[in-house]
């Protein structure tokens, strides 16, 4: 099963602004929209349920986790998103798999809508970008949300590592160590870490390697980082004994749901080429692609080990 698990979706207007769009085209000047073929406008960055959908089938991609923005700085937020996403997901329920895009700071309200769109309208966890919203992932105003998800037993995506956004805000705040006081907290919360922390990625690994419910995503980093950095990444995730915890996404429709899965597809073979140890397996790719996605979510039971290799 081919999962693709971190795909963002919204309404130019709604709960992505205008100026967000035309933020993003301009990041975008001077390339194409890779499904338009012209150049980038805000609408593309707004696909509809059907669109998105077509992609899918195209892509031979199964089953996707749709997330929002929640970016309130932006004027990018809309409190009743959670019906957005439910209706999408009535519409296509094999296919698409709804997590509840919260701010942050919201409090006690902001609390109640994601308890209520996990047990009244069937989302499966919990996306927030702490970061687009000026403040670290360990600010304790934060904390009610990652009470709420671990007493709901659900994951919690969190932006870690870089981004270009808010103006004004601390790189600093998208340091995935932060995420180590929210583990000590809450043991029981399971946390994917999206973009394995980008430039952080080796620190992420080793705090996978020493606490089981914690996973990445590889979210972007095909179109950032060079096939070798990718190669060498995901052999020595297999090394610490935490590939297993790693989740394909391609932060659709940013980018599209080909180019990054064929570029990772290639890792076992360079890592055969330069002598890379360990080697990407059938099995470990299957991981990748889908199945680590699965036992995540509760799809298919997760009977495997889950902490990094022995040391003292």
């Amino acid at each position: 099963m081919r999962i693709n698990s971190h795909v963002h979706m919204s309404r130019l207007g709604v709960d992505f602004s205008q100026e967000l769009g035309e933020y993003f085209a301009n990041m975008f000047a001077g390339t194409d929209c890779w499904h338009t073929q012209k150049p980038w406008v805000p609408e593309d960055f707004n696909v509809p349920p059907e669109v998105l959908i077509r992609h899918m089938d195209e892509a031979a991609v199964d089953k996707v986790v749709v997330l929002g923005i929640a970016y309130k700085f932006g004027n990018s937020y809309d409190p009743n998103a959670a019906e957005y996403v439910a209706q999408m997901v009535g519409q296509y329920p094999d296919r698409l798999i709804g997590f509840y895009t919260g701010d942050p700071l919201g409090g006690r309200d902001e609390v109640k809508r994601f308890e209520e769109a996990v047990t009244d309208r069937g989302l499966k966890g919990l996306k927030m970008l702490p970061s687009y919203n000026y403040v670290p992932l360990n600010d304790r105003r934060i904390w009610p949300m990652y009470e709420a998800a671990e007493a709901l037993g659900v994951p919690v995506l969190l932006h870690t590592g870089w981004s270009s956004l808010p103006e004004g805000k601390m790189l600093e705040y998208d340091h995935p160590l932060y995420t180590e006081d929210i583990a000590l907290d809450f043991p029981a919360l399971k946390l994917v870490l999206a973009h394995v922390g980008f430039a952080w990625a080796e620190l992420v690994m080793h705090f996978m390697a020493k606490s089981p419910n914690v996973y990445a995503d590889v979210a972007f980093l095909p179109e950032t980082a060079p096939l070798w950095r990718l190669a060498q990444m995901c052999s020595w995730a297999k090394q610490l004994g935490v590939f297993r915890r790693f989740l394909w996404g391609s932060d659709y429709p940013y980018t599209d749901f080909v180019s990054g899965y064929e570029k990772l597809g290639k890792m076992p073979g360079y890592m055969e080429r330069h002598e890379l140890d360990p080697i990407l397996t059938d099995d470990d790719m299957e991981s990748l692609f889908g199945g680590a996605a699965a036992r995540l979510l509760g799809l298919v039971e997760d009977n495997g080990p889950r902490l990094g290799t022995a040391h003292c």
